[in-house]
C-alpha cells in the first residue's frame, strides 16, 4: 500500500510563441492580451496545483520554442517555478524538439524544488513527501531537435517502486516519426502506470490502465488548435487508484462561427447577426475569443463576399464593435463558402448540362398529370433503389411523386450547381 499524492501533468507551453495566421497592424484589446496569453495560461497551471495542493508539476517538453527563448520568457517562466517552490510544489521537466538541450541554455537560476532531466540516458528520481518516497518519476529530455531512437524501451518500473511515472516528448504510433516514436505496447511493457507525454497538442487518454496521457497544449497557437486547452489534474489514491480532471488554462480560446446567409439582404443584417452569436460565444467559452467567421449558403451577400475588399469592410465594422470589451472577440478571418443566387430563366439560355436538365424538367411540367405521373414513375423505375426493390412502387402515391417533383426545379439546379462548382477547384 502505497500513500495519496497528487499532481498536475501539462506540457507543450510554448511560452512567447506567436499565434498564427493574424493580419498584422490591427490594434485592440487583443494585442496585448495575445502576446501574454502563453505566459498566462502557465500562470494558471501553477495556480491549479496552488488551489488542488497538487504535490508536484510534470512538464513534458516544448517549455520554449528554440527561437522564441528570450531572457524576458525565462524569467516569466522562473517566476512560476519560484511561486510553486514557495508552495512546496515539486516540478519535474524533460525537454521536447522545441526547446532540446543543444537549442538553447537556460539563463537563469531554477530553484532546487525543480527537477530538469538529462537527455544522455533515462534516469529517475523520488517524488517524496515529508520525506517519504510516494512514486518514482522516470524521464528523459531530448538533446537535439529530432530523436530517432525509441527511447521508450529504455523505461523499466523497479520492484521497489510503488508508483512509476514516466515523462517522454513523444508521438505514439508513427514509426517514422523524427519525435522519439514508440508504440503503445513499448509503453505498456516498461510496467510504467502513469505516461505524462507531451508533443501532441491535443488531449488524449490513450489508454487506461495504465493511463498513457496527452494534456495537449495549455494555449491554442492557431486556427488548428480549437477549442479548450490546458492540463490534467491527477489525483493517486494509497492503492494506486488513479482519477483524472482536465481544467482548461488557456488565457484566449479559437473558435469557428459559421453564418448562412441565404436570408440575409445586406451587409448591416450580417453584422447584426454576427454580434448576436458572438455573445452566446462569450457564455460558452468565458473568455477572450479568436474566431474565424465562416459564411455559407447562397444570396445576394456573395459578390460583396467574394472580394477580399468586402471581407475587410466586414472584419473592421465586427471588430470595431469589440475595441473597448474586456472579454473581446477578436475576428480574425472570414472564410467564403458562400454562392450566388442562382438565376434560372439565364441558366436555361447557356449550353451546358444544368440547361440540359432545366429543359427536361420543363418538357415533363407542360405534360398533363396523367402523363406527367406516368413518366415520373418511369423514371423511379431506373433509380438503383427501385431497380432492388420495385415494390416500394406500391408505397409511393401520385401526390407524393407531385410534391417530389415541384421541389426538383430548384434542388436539381442547386445539385448539378454544386457539383460543377465542386468540379473546378
Amino acid at each position: 500500500m502505497g500513500k495519496h499524492f497528487s499532481f498536475v501533468h501539462c506540457a507543450d507551453l510554448h511560452l512567447g510563441e506567436p499565434f498564427e495566421g493574424l493580419r498584422s497592424g490591427v490594434v485592440g484589446p487583443w494585442t496585448e492580451a495575445i502576446g501574454k496569453a502563453t505566459f498566462k495560461a502557465f500562470e494558471r497551471v501553477v495556480d491549479i496545483a496552488l488551489e488542488k495542493r497538487a504535490n508536484a508539476i510534470l512538464i513534458s517538453g516544448d517549455i520554449y520554442n528554440s527561437n522564441h527563448h528570450s531572457l524576458a520568457a525565462q524569467m516569466a517562466f522562473g517566476r512560476e517555478l519560484y511561486r510553486a517552490a514557495q508552495a512546496g510544489i515539486q516540478v519535474f521537466i524533460v525537454h521536447g524538439n522545441h526547446d532540446a538541450e543543444d537549442a538553447w541554455k537556460a539563463d537563469i537560476p531554477l530553484p532546487e524544488s525543480v527537477h530538469v532531466f538529462a537527455s544522455d540516458k533515462v534516469s529517475s528520481v523520488p517524488l517524496l513527501i515529508n520525506g517519504e518516497k510516494v512514486a518514482t518519476i522516470y524521464g528523459i529530455s531530448y538533446k537535439t531537435m529530432h530523436n530517432k531512437e525509441n527511447v521508450a524501451k529504455e523505461f523499466h518500473k523497479q520492484a521497489d517502486d510503488v508508483f512509476a511515472i514516466g515523462m517522454l516528448h513523444t508521438e505514439v504510433g508513427n514509426a517514422e516519426s523524427p519525435y522519439a516514436p514508440c508504440t503503445i505496447d513499448d509503453l505498456v511493457s516498461s510496467g510504467i502506470d502513469y505516461w505524462a507525454l507531451g508533443h501532441v497538442h491535443t488531449k488524449q487518454i490513450v489508454k487506461e490502465k495504465p493511463y498513457i496521457v496527452y494534456p495537449g497544449n495549455t494555449q491554442g497557437l492557431s486556427s488548428r488548435e480549437q477549442g479548450a486547452r490546458g492540463c490534467y489534474f491527477v489525483d493517486v489514491g494509497a492503492f494506486g487508484t488513479v482519477n483524472m480532471e482536465f481544467i482548461d488554462t488557456d488565457a484566449i480560446r479559437w473558435m469557428d462561427m459559421t453564418i448562412d446567409i441565404s436570408s440575409i439582404k445586406n451587409q448591416e443584417e450580417l453584422i447584426g447577426l454576427v454580434l448576436k452569436e458572438r455573445a452566446s460565444f462569450k457564455e460558452l467559452t468565458e473568455r477572450p475569443d479568436i474566431i474565424r467567421l465562416i459564411l455559407i449558403g447562397r444570396g445576394p451577400l456573395h459578390k460583396i463576399i467574394s472580394s477580399e475588399e468586402g471581407r475587410e469592410y466586414i472584419l473592421q465594422a465586427i471588430n470595431a464593435k469589440e475595441q473597448f470589451r474586456y472579454i473581446f472577440a477578436y475576428f480574425s478571418q472570414i472564410i467564403d463558402r458562400t454562392k450566388p443566387v442562382l438565376d434560372l430563366e439565364e441558366r436555361r439560355k447557356l449550353p451546358d448540362i444544368l440547361a440540359d436538365y432545366l429543359h427536361s424538367y420543363d418538357a415533363v411540367a407542360k405534360l398533363p398529370d396523367i402523363e406527367k405521373i406516368k413518366v415520373l414513375k418511369e423514371v423511379l423505375a431506373e433509380t438503383a433503389e427501385f431497380k432492388k426493390m420495385p415494390e416500394l412502387m406500391n408505397y409511393i402515391s401520385e401526390e407524393m411523386i407531385k410534391e417530389s417533383f415541384s421541389g426538383a426545379e430548384n434542388e436539381g439546379a442547386e445539385r448539378i450547381s454544386l457539383e460543377d462548382i465542386d468540379e473546378n477547384y
